[in-house]
């Protein structure tokens, strides 16, 4: 965690942080200040099994997590029209402030981008300055948009020699999940994938049986997303003789049943 100390020095920023708190001037006597005591949340809801009584969370790999000085932050006052905006911590000026309560909003990423590397992270808090006082206040950011990781089982890699399924989101992103990609990952974790949350995910794809028939899945819409919550896509072939997909999104079963493909179709 790191803390973020209000101060007057504003070539310090030039420097990096200052080492002193703030105090307090003869011009301006009745003013206070906050430290700002923030750190990033890993833990997201697990869609399916969580519920008010009972959550169950799950944490996110270190990789999507920011650190806490590339937050942005918006400072503003509750009673006047006063607001501060920094593009990042890094960049906060630490302005002196008349006592009163204020409101601190601190964001990371950006709400309209999805992919691996589009997590969204945001805190919002509000905090008192003290005549006279640094008050130190602490924030914590969780993550603002939603993520899925898409896992085969070993029934549907063993039924299907070849496959390339893509999954689809309402604003157009798409991820693909192929058996080249498998044979080639360095791991076997599957790769979360953040996107909007409340938005409806399709899938679609083609795939070839062992016996080198091929098969398409048209696009389905397999479920919706939630906020700060962690989604499973679960791809399971059908039963011996049936060339269709059971998929699970969290704990709802979604049958999807294939077009065979014509490789000569008649002229």
């Amino acid at each position: 965690m790191k803390k973020y100390i209000l101060s007057l020095c504003a070539l310090s920023l030039a420097f990096g942080a200052c080492e002193k708190a703030p105090q307090t001037t003869p011009n301006d006597p009745q003013r206070g200040a906050i430290v700002f005591d923030c750190s990033i949340s890993p833990q997201v809801a697990v869609a399916g099994t969580s519920t008010k009584a009972d959550p169950v969370t799950r944490e996110l790999p270190a990789a999507c997590l920011p650190a806490v000085n590339q937050m942005g932050m918006k400072l503003s006052s509750q009673s006047t029209a006063l607001e501060y905006q920094y593009e990042t911590m890094d960049a906060y000026d630490q302005p002196w402030l008349d006592p009163g309560d204020y409101t601190v909003e601190f964001s990371y990423g950006d709400p309209e981008a999805e992919g691996p590397d589009a997590a969204c992270f945001a805190g919002t808090s509000t905090c008192t300055v003290v005549a006279r006082k640094v008050v130190t206040h602490p924030v914590v950011h969780t993550l603002s948009n939603s993520l899925y990781t898409v896992e085969l089982s070993d029934w549907f890699k063993n039924y299907y020699s070849e496959y390339h399924l893509t999954i689809h989101t309402e604003s157009g992103y798409q991820s693909s999940h192929t058996s080249a990609d498998a044979a080639t990952k360095a791991t076997t974790e599957p790769t979360p994938i953040f996107v909007k949350p409340a938005t409806k995910l399709y899938l679609s794809g083609t795939a070839t049986k062992t016996n080198g028939v091929q098969v398409e899945f048209p696009k389905t819409e397999i479920g919706t997303t939630m906020a700060r919550t962690w989604h499973t896509v679960q791809i399971d072939a059908g039963s011996t003789g049936q060339a269709g997909l059971k998929i699970h999104f969290n704990d709802t079963l979604i049958s999807v049943d294939p077009q065979e493909i014509e490789l000569n179709p008649e002229a």
